[in-house]
């Protein structure tokens, strides 16, 4: 079952643990000298999502060590990059608040860079399941935001990226329309939660007290009974003990 909701978002930063199965990690930049990596501008804007590659496929260079670069980069003081998401086959880290300028679309202060959040995509692994994490990124997101475009980083500058998608014959296309599948298989009734609601029903679904759908439908004595047992057979667990 796919299980993409909206994303819980305070100060710019992705609180869920997981998407659909795939871990969220936060490691946020720390800002350091000149505003480069850490721009520290607000977007007054968002009018998108970018996609690139990381053109960078060593097997280390997963998206824990694209951060840990990033941080590099931030504390050396000489070069102007940023992005504010990396996907590669097994995580998503995020470097940069969702709703600060970064630098990644190489059209200077023009939109690519100062109205839409970035992300890169892995190539040092599972290629192909490393995009398949960046479209349930992007469905995500576009849950969340609803009026974002997405866009690629050839968009912006002309550059040859995301260049493994382009590579492939309708290879952007494809991936649009991937990330759209997944926005229209999303349950209905997720995309209206108001915020208060997001936290405790990811909570809930990444526990397996609840499937996650018919959020909104009314409940049956059956179901509020296999939610009660299942939440207490949780408790139980937490505590080392069997029901």
């Amino acid at each position: 079952m796919i299980n993409i909701i909206k994303l819980n978002i305070k100060n710019g930063i992705i609180q869920n643990d997981a998407l659909d199965g795939v871990p969220v990690i936060a490691k946020i930049i720390e800002a350091h000298g000149k505003k480069n990596v850490r721009t520290l501008k607000k977007m007054t804007e968002v009018i998108g999502i970018t996609n690139h590659n990381t053109a960078n496929s060593s097997p280390a260079a997963d998206a824990a060590m694209h951060a840990k670069y990033l941080q590099n980069v931030e504390n050396a003081d000489k070069a102007y990059i940023s992005v504010h998401l990396f996907v590669d086959d097994e995580k998503i880290v995020q470097t940069v608040p969702l709703d600060e300028v970064t630098y990644h679309a190489g059209d200077s202060k023009g939109d690519g860079n100062y109205k839409t959040i970035s992300i890169e995509i892995c190539e040092n692994g599972d290629i192909a399941k490393a995009e398949e994490n960046a479209k349930k990124l992007n469905a995500a997101l576009l849950l969340t935001y609803p009026n974002l475009k997405i866009y690629k980083h050839q968009d912006w500058s002309g550059k040859f990226c995301p260049r493994r998608i382009l590579s492939r014959p309708n290879g952007w296309q494809d991936f649009v329309d991937g990330v759209n599948g997944y926005v229209k298989k999303a349950d209905a009734a997720q995309t209206d939660i108001p915020d208060w609601g997001i936290e405790p029903v990811e909570f809930m679904t990444k526990n397996k007290i609840t499937d996650g759908k018919r959020l909104l439908s009314p409940v049956t004595r059956l179901e509020a009974i296999v939610l009660l047992y299942r939440t207490i057979k949780y408790i139980f667990k937490v505590f080392g003990k069997n029901i």
